[in-house]
């Protein structure tokens, strides 16, 4: 898991400065985001280090706080001959730094890298931030007890002029050079170069508000998951009736179709085939249909909610009757109270979207097996219906070629009883011919014609003789 650091300068007025000191310090009451008892340090600009305990925080606090009133004796000195007039309260003389990272700090820190160097770091940059700025650093401190380990830095934030430094260079291109200095540092512990929040807008947010933040969006997400889930059930239930209608449509339909066969028949056996699986799809789409309209809502779980939330605050709360004024109720231990609170909404609550979620998966994986069962069974009456209608056409191409082989059977008759006719005229015509030759070779008119045949040959010959 990498490693970020991101570096964020900001401006505060002059009283919430004070505010900031006892934060830093942990010169104040115990608050929410303090998660755990581990040391905080405060880091001197030369890098000399002081755990911060119960027995030093306000003695830092007292010498820190001077420091700071006495800049702004100065700073306000230095405006009034300048611009003829006073500061004013929302001006500051201080800016505080944070230097955040990622949650891969928790595996790194004792493993790739010690506090020491990490401190020693952080030193270094803060210093060189400062001289980005043209001014000198004040003090760091190392924040162990939150979430995430951090560190906040404060700077003098006026230059000879008494302006404020930090809305001077409050540009995108500035603020991108400290995240390059910050990165130069710790690279070395292996950390990579992080985005301004100035720049990517993102906006600081406290522990607590963070948490009321995540339990809103929590109750947000089940709501709309809910109606999201109410939603999609009624829509599934009504594709699932639609599709059952189509499917005992379609069964009838093939019921029909499997009268017109004999039982014996191939088709006959195929179409009982179709029937059947269509029936084991309506009994199917009748036991989903049940399913749905069994299915719970989260109405009964919220009002329990609401009740155990508000048993949780009349535990963790008192009236008090002081000696002087009405009496008030307060609550006795706000951290107890707060996590108590966190407990009992964000686990239910996360383990009943992550059950909402599975049946909203549910039902879309649902509807999308519907829909593929629809589609295959659309192709099964498809493929039988084409396979049926090529069957059809098939026995009318068998009769018509039947057709042609008869029609072509009585043409080859009629053809041979043609020639065989045919055939005979000739033979008796031939037989016709001999007979007359014969007469004619019997009889005296063929002797004559000889004989003047002879005749006159003989006369040729004599004539062609005299001739020559």
């Amino acid at each position: 898991m990498k490693n970020f650091i991101n570096v964020r300068v900001q401006s505060y007025n002059y009283k919430k400065q004070y505010d900031l000191l006892r934060h830093n310090f942990r010169h104040k009451k115990d608050s929410l985001s303090q998660i755990n008892e581990k040391p905080n340090f405060f880091i001197g600009p030369n890098g000399k280090m002081l755990v911060i305990d119960n027995t030093n925080k306000k003695k830092i606090y007292d010498v820190i706080s001077k420091h700071y009133q006495a800049d702004r004796t100065k700073h306000n000195e230095i405006y009034k001959s300048k611009h003829k007039r006073n500061l004013r309260d929302f001006q500051s003389t201080w800016t505080d730094g944070i230097l955040t990272f990622s949650e891969a700090i928790h595996q790194d820190l004792g493993n790739k890298y010690t506090q020491e160097d990490l401190i020693k770091v952080a030193t270094n940059c803060a210093n060189d931030i400062a001289k980005k700025y043209d001014t000198k650093l004040n003090y760091l401190t190392l924040h162990m007890d939150e979430k995430t380990p951090h560190f906040h830095f404060s700077l003098k934030n006026f230059d000879e002029n008494g302006l404020s430094l930090w809305k001077k260079n409050q540009n995108k291109e500035f603020l991108s050079q400290l995240q390059d200095i910050a990165f130069e540092h710790f690279k070395v512990l292996g950390m990579d170069r992080g985005v301004s929040k100035d720049i990517t807008n993102k906006r600081y947010e406290t522990i607590q508000k963070y948490h009321i933040r995540k339990e809103m969006e929590l109750r947000d997400k089940i709501l709309n998951t809910q109606a999201n889930y109410d939603k999609l059930q009624k829509e599934v239930e009504k594709d699932l009736k639609t599709l059952y209608a189509e499917v005992n449509l379609k069964k009838n339909e093939i019921k029909d179709l499997r009268s017109n066969y004999d039982r014996t028949s191939q088709e006959y056996k195929d179409l009982t085939i179709v029937f059947k699986q269509l029936q084991v799809e309506e009994k199917t789409l009748r036991e989903k249909v049940r399913e749905l309209k069994e299915i719970d809502n989260l109405d009964n779980y919220l009002n329990d909610l609401k009740k155990d939330i508000s048993k949780i605050i009349k535990s963790n709360v008192e009236k008090v009757d002081p000696l002087i004024g009405n009496s008030r109720i307060e609550v006795k231990n706000i951290n107890k109270m707060y996590s108590e609170l966190v407990s009992k909404i964000s686990e239910p609550l996360n383990s009943k979207v992550k059950e909402v979620e599975e049946k909203d998966k549910a039902i879309k994986d649902l509807k999308s097996n519907l829909k593929n069962k629809d589609e295959v069974l659309e192709k099964v009456m498809t493929e039988k219906y084409q396979a049926i209608q090529e069957n059809k056409k098939l026995n009318q191409e068998n009769l018509s070629q039947k057709n042609e082989i008869t029609k072509l059977k009585e043409n080859y008759t009629l053809e041979i009883n043609r020639l065989q006719n045919h055939f005979k005229q000739q033979i008796a015509l031939r037989v016709k011919r001999l007979n007359l030759i014969n007469r004619l070779k019997n009889s005296n008119i063929a002797k004559k014609i000889i004989a003047r045949l002879s005749k006159r040959n003989q006369n040729l010959d004599y004539k062609s003789r005299i001739d020559r």
